[in-house]
């Protein structure tokens, strides 16, 4: 009996255990903008920092990874850019809503990046796919 219990243990914990597991380990690229707060832009003058090390590990502890870190000179549209890897969009929203939480900035956005591989697999499925949409200037 007690070689029965073991056995069915063992096979709910590798049955629980597999979809855990089972996530894909691929990473998707996205550049992200941001747009600091002016009370983050007050902060960082009245203290220079390099921020890039804090980015990497908040993206770290998230499970992705900063490819690289941009700057934008100038009052813009936006403060910087990242190109950073993310398993999925959820964790992309989850790092957005953890940032924006601090109050440190006004706006951010992620796109999701396709190289070309990626791209040119989304021009095939357009040319080979029939969906009878028909075109708004197609129409009378």
């Amino acid at each position: 009996m007690k070689i029965h219990s073991l056995i069915v243990a063992s096979a709910l914990a590798v049955g629980l255990a597999v979809p855990a597991t089972a996530q894909s380990n691929t990473m998707h690229r996205y550049a992200q903008f941001f747009k600091y707060s002016d009370s983050a832009v007050k902060a960082m003058t009245d203290n220079p920092q390099d921020r890039s090390a804090a980015v990497a590990k908040l993206f770290e502890g998230f499970g992705g990874k900063v490819e690289a870190s941009y700057w934008f000179p100038g009052n813009l549209e936006w403060d910087g850019m990242l190109i950073v890897q993310l398993p999925d969009e959820i964790t992309g929203q989850a790092i957005a809503l953890t940032t924006r939480a601090t109050g440190n900035f006004t706006r951010n956005a992620s796109v999701r990046l396709m190289n070309a591989e990626e791209y040119k697999a989304a021009m095939d499925k357009a040319k080979s796919v029939k969906s009878g949409y028909t075109a708004p200037t197609a129409t009378k």
